[in-house]
């Protein structure tokens, strides 16, 4: 018998550990209660955790923490002994879409292994530790750091009122010749530059303030912007309320 190649590759106990670890930074969302335990979008959750959003909506509907009434009429369907094919032509959802809809009755299939798994894990980590820090204290020091781990993670500018519209970006940190950190942040797919100066000086306002809370407007930048995103994002900024 040939020894197994991952030893320590255990589908099920990651399959657990991937639920757990999402329902934990979602929150709780039924759209019969509102939104008052969501911690962040089903987008930023699967944003996180380096997966497709119909995977993450998947997951947290096995976790048993999301309830839409799509969802809700998609499993009360299946459970009635409809297919997938015929519950996609009833409500008018791709059969990709039906699926995402439906908890695992396993475990995830097609689960990354265990190395790609632990990456997405430390990289989801080092993320929010670095986003507390820059909550806890503003400082210059944990504004680069946030900007530095936060590359490549998918942020959403929002177009008008209308959520499905939203439009989703990365941004990568310039390396100068010297080899300090980047001066600009390079936005991705457009190649848009955010001057690190740019970046500085409204953080140099919200010093001034004294309030990291309020609107954004207040701090020069719009709420529709790139940048404004990014520090939402990074923690470095939030709406009232929220």
């Amino acid at each position: 018998m040939n020894p197994k190649k991952h030893p320590d590759y255990d589908p099920v106990a990651l399959t657990k550990e991937m639920i757990t670890k999402m329902a934990e930074a979602f929150g709780r969302y039924d759209d019969r209660e509102g939104r008052a335990q969501q911690r962040m979008t089903l987008n930023e959750a699967a944003a996180l955790f380096g997966i497709t959003s119909l995977k993450a909506r998947k997951i947290l509907i096995t976790a048993g923490v999301y309830s839409t009434a799509v969802s809700r009429e998609v499993q009360d369907l299946y459970r009635r002994g409809r297919s997938v094919a015929e519950i996609g032509r009833m409500l008018n959802l791709s059969r990709a879409s039906v699926h995402s809809y439906l908890p695992y009755s396993k475990m995830i299939y097609k689960m990354d292994r265990l190395s790609t798994t632990a990456e997405r894990e430390l990289l989801y980590r080092k993320r929010k530790k670095a986003k507390a820090a820059l909550e806890h204290e503003v400082t210059e020091e944990n504004l680069l750091g946030a900007l530095e781990i936060f590359q490549q993670y998918p942020f959403y500018l929002s177009q008008g009122t209308d959520k499905a519209r939203s439009m989703k970006f990365t941004y990568r940190m310039s390396v100068p010749a010297a080899g300090r950190a980047g001066t600009n942040l390079i936005l991705e797919p457009d190649g848009m530059i955010i001057s690190m100066t740019e970046v500085l000086m409204v953080f140099d306002r919200i010093l001034r303030l004294q309030d990291m809370a309020g609107n954004p407007d207040q701090l020069g930048i719009p709420n529709d912007s790139y940048l404004c995103a990014i520090l939402l994002g990074i923690g470095l900024i939030h709406r009232e309320g929220v």
